[in-house]
């Protein structure tokens, strides 16, 4: 096939925000306590913490690299599938967050030194509800969309 012959696809703008939203939103933030983590090693400042936050968190990091290779396969455009994975990724990513988010406005301090209550973070917490709600509806739209779904059928 010649360069003439050749057609250039675009991708829409639209998409791009939908991608990177995704990306950062629940590809990047979920691995983000990894990251500290390695830094933590890396820099040999262990400080005790435990960044991660046992299985949840480790499942957590893991739902984040899916994401982010679903993110990466629908920028490249390819498998044509792909954009149903997003789709699906993004909405189970949200489902997993509002059930930590839910869990961790309900759980109560764990150590038995830990005094006070865990109020005054519920308005920090619900802060994320909206990006719960807005960045999965968004996608969804946009990539069940003419132009989302031109690009992809061109692939």
């Amino acid at each position: 096939m010649s360069k003439a012959e050749r057609k250039r696809r675009y991708r829409p703008l639209g998409l791009m925000i939908a991608i990177a939203a995704t990306a950062v939103g629940y590809g990047l933030l979920p691995m983000l306590p990894l990251f500290l983590m390695a830094w933590s090693s890396l820099t040999q400042r262990l400080v005790g913490i435990d960044f991660i936050g046992g299985s949840v968190g480790w499942l957590a990091v893991a739902l984040g690299v899916i994401s982010l290779a679903a993110c990466i396969a629908a920028w490249i455009g390819r498998p044509r599938g792909v954009r149903l994975f997003l789709i699906g990724m993004v909405w189970v990513q949200a489902l997993f967050s509002a059930v930590r988010l839910i869990s961790s406005l309900s759980s109560t301090p764990s150590l038995p030194e830990v005094s006070g209550s865990l109020s005054g973070a519920a308005p920090m917490l619900l802060c994320q509800v909206p990006l719960l709600t807005l960045i999965p509806l968004y996608v969804t739209w946009y990539l069940n969309r003419a132009p989302a779904r031109q690009f992809y059928d061109a692939a």
